[in-house]
């Protein structure tokens, strides 16, 4: 395969590997936990990033669930279609297959502010290193100290951390060591601050190196929520086919992200709360 002609696909992975918040190649594979969490080594990865070699069908897969990007999004369609551009040596045959829906009046207004959106979104993204959720994953005092430090601008005593989510002063203090030491947080005698309180923690790529620390994370979350007083919600029940419900998904994600919009962290502590938008979509029948 001519480098030429791979460049159509190596190009588009390697921006959009920038957009999800790895300004490196290399930084993107640690991140991910390496070869066992890519099931390659980083200069085979490397290579298709410079041009050198497309991965097989069912590898790139598994590199865009490490890029945190859904398989029906828009990302994933432009990085399927150089993919297949790369391989025919020509974009006809993708465009022949591409269809187009009828355009609604307010269209173009509508994608320059999901464009303004993404791109808000983009310059705020941040990844932690494996080892950094690992730490955050230790327990339910450290996961949610380091959520309120991520959400929270400026120094806090640790007093104040402990009356905020309700724990003891003592174990706050040893979580908000722990995140200190793992470069989660700068603590200077009993005030700490959060280093990424500006930005948007991206999730945990999902690879068999990270199974366990998702595991724990996802325990935390749940039990998190138990406590946690509902503020708004509903409910629907409807049947759509699997196309439908792909389309619908991208609006629910683009409907998530803008949460990230509205956030400030600079909110006074006593006129603001912090908030879990968690939406979910769940297969009712058949249970399969």
């Amino acid at each position: 395969m001519p480098q030429n002609q791979n460049k159509a696909f190596s190009s588009v992975l390697s921006r959009i590997r920038k957009e999800q918040g790895f300004p490196s190649a290399h930084q993107f594979f640690k991140a991910v936990g390496g070869s066992k969490g890519l099931g390659i080594a980083f200069v085979s990865y490397w290579d298709m990033e410079r041009g050198k070699k497309l991965p097989r069908n069912w590898r790139l897969k598994s590199i865009m669930a490490a890029l945190g990007i859904e398989l029906n999004s828009p990302k994933a369609r432009e990085l399927i279609r150089a993919y297949f551009k790369a391989l025919s040596g020509s974009d006809e045959l993708v465009q022949a297959l591409a269809t187009t829906a009828p355009a609604a009046a307010d269209l173009p207004s509508r994608e320059l502010a999901e464009a303004a959106l993404q791109q808000a979104v983009a310059q705020r993204r941040v990844h932690l290193t494996t080892d950094q959720w690992q730490v955050c994953a230790r327990d339910l005092v450290t996961y949610i100290c380091q959520y309120f430090l991520f959400n929270t601008a400026g120094r806090v005593t640790v007093g104040e951390l402990s009356d905020a989510t309700g724990f003891k002063l003592e174990v706050v203090r040893k979580a908000v060591k722990a995140l200190a030491a793992a470069g989660l947080a700068d603590l200077s005698g009993d005030k700490v601050q959060g280093l990424f309180a500006k930005k948007l923690v991206e999730l945990l790529p999902a690879t068999p190196a990270t199974a366990s620390i998702k595991a724990a994370l996802r325990a935390h979350a749940i039990k998190w929520h138990e406590g946690s007083k509902r503020v708004d919600g509903r409910r629907i029940i409807v049947r759509m086919s699997k196309a439908n419900l792909a389309m619908y998904r991208e609006h629910l994600l683009k409907a998530i992200n803008l949460a990230s919009i509205y956030s400030n962290s600079d909110e006074d502590l006593k006129d603001s709360a912090i908030y879990s938008m968690d939406a979910g979509i769940y297969q009712m029948i058949p249970r399969d």
